[in-house]
């Protein structure tokens, strides 16, 4: 599973880092125009992603974890590859809002690994899984610009799918499902499924707390999505170059990520998860707070080593903390629901980060983000439990 989701989110990012150079060199768009269409095209994918994981997370409980994951990497790759014949930012939108919809069913990945784990290593185990979604999902940009210096970014939309469908295929060949399959399926309509999927959260306090605690602290993150590359070329790196520098940045946290996220996740567990979650995301907040004064190169890439290197512990720990508070025959649904948290968050945070840099300052990003997620630390040492 951590190979098959390493070249699943390998792809997801695979354009993130050239995908601005090349809304302003291809498709003809001012600095400006570039940063305002990179928020929709971040968020709406991402608002269809919301909408579409309570159903897919029911299905998975129903009939299966892991056709559903196969689902949502084939179909998204394909989508995605599309983009090598879009001509206008529209499309790519366009696109990406179906490409979410069906790729949503790929955070079912987390409950065939979790239905599998005892509950005292899970803080581990989710962490260890974490690192193959945070690795994949930060190289991807490296292998992404340098296929687009090599090949041009038209051809590497449709190398996508190569790297996504590498991960279906390990996935359906080596992956073991421990599944059982419900004696008695109810039968629903929509909107009687997504109520029922939302049920845990309404009547469970900790799932309350632990998808606010996420909701709030991806709001501020996702809202840095769509600028980082156009900050590496505010604070003075020449275009040609900046997807480059912008993916050696996310290479070097996702390295510093595959160190600190199962260590965190392994501290959890010794230390309780609650403490571990609180004190990543005050550490991580205070330090993207200093984001916004950095007026070189150097600045930026050590800043961004010391916020990221925590700010990885968050998804483990609300994983493992989510985990304990419900059955292992709902974790389908529940990482379902933990997970619709972050892609409400994704949908929000990238058209105020977009709009801020575009109307605003692009600094003030990093002022918002910080506050979130210090904010965030406070909420869930008052609100969550250590134990489910």
């Amino acid at each position: 599973m951590w190979v098959a989701m390493f070249f699943v989110f390998l792809e997801g990012t695979f354009a993130s880092a050239f995908l601005p150079v090349f809304m302003q060199q291809d498709l003809h768009l001012s600095l400006p125009q570039a940063e305002a269409w990179s928020g929709p095209m971040i968020a709406f994918p991402n608002l269809a992603m919301f909408l579409a994981q309570p159903l897919w997370g029911m299905y998975a409980d129903r009939h299966g974890r892991k056709r559903i994951v196969i689902i949502g990497v084939v179909s998204c790759s394909l989508l995605r590859a599309l983009w090598t014949f879009a001509h206008s930012p529209l499309t790519l939108v366009v696109l990406g809002i179906f490409a979410g919809a069906l790729g949503a069913g790929v955070v079912a990945g987390q409950a065939i690994v979790a239905s599998a784990t005892p509950r005292e290593r899970m803080g581990e185990v989710m962490g260890k899984l974490q690192t193959a979604m945070t690795v994949g999902f930060l190289i991807g940009p490296v292998v992404g610009q340098a296929c687009a210096a090599a090949i041009g970014p038209r051809a590497t939309f449709l190398m996508q799918a190569v790297f996504a469908l590498t991960g279906a295929i390990i996935l359906g060949r080596f992956v073991e499902e421990r599944f059982q399959k419900p004696e008695q399926a109810e039968r629903a309509n929509v909107v009687e499924v997504l109520t029922r999927d939302l049920r845990p959260l309404v009547g469970n306090r900790q799932l309350q707390a632990l998808w606010v605690t996420s909701f709030v602290v991806f709001l501020g993150w996702s809202s840095m999505w769509p600028i980082m590359t156009y900050y590496v070329q505010t604070i003075g790196v020449p275009l040609e170059h900046v997807a480059a520098y912008a993916a050696y940045v996310m290479l070097a946290v996702g390295v510093c990520q595959t160190v600190s996220v199962p260590w965190l996740g392994r501290l959890g567990d010794r230390v309780g998860q609650k403490r571990v979650l609180v004190g990543t995301m005050l550490f991580a907040g205070f330090f993207l707070l200093p984001h916004a004064l950095v007026r070189t190169y150097a600045q930026f890439f050590g800043l961004r080593l010391l916020a990221t290197a925590a700010g990885g512990g968050v998804n483990p720990t609300t994983s493992a903390l989510a985990a304990r508070a419900m059955p292992r025959s709902r974790y389908g649904g529940t990482y379902g629901v933990l997970a619709s948290a972050r892609s409400l968050a994704a949908a929000i945070g990238p058209l105020v980060g977009s709009n801020l840099a575009a109307f605003g300052n692009i600094r003030w990003v990093f002022l918002w983000t910080g506050v979130l997620t210090m904010g965030a630390g406070l909420w869930a040492q008052w609100a969550v439990k250590e134990e489910g």
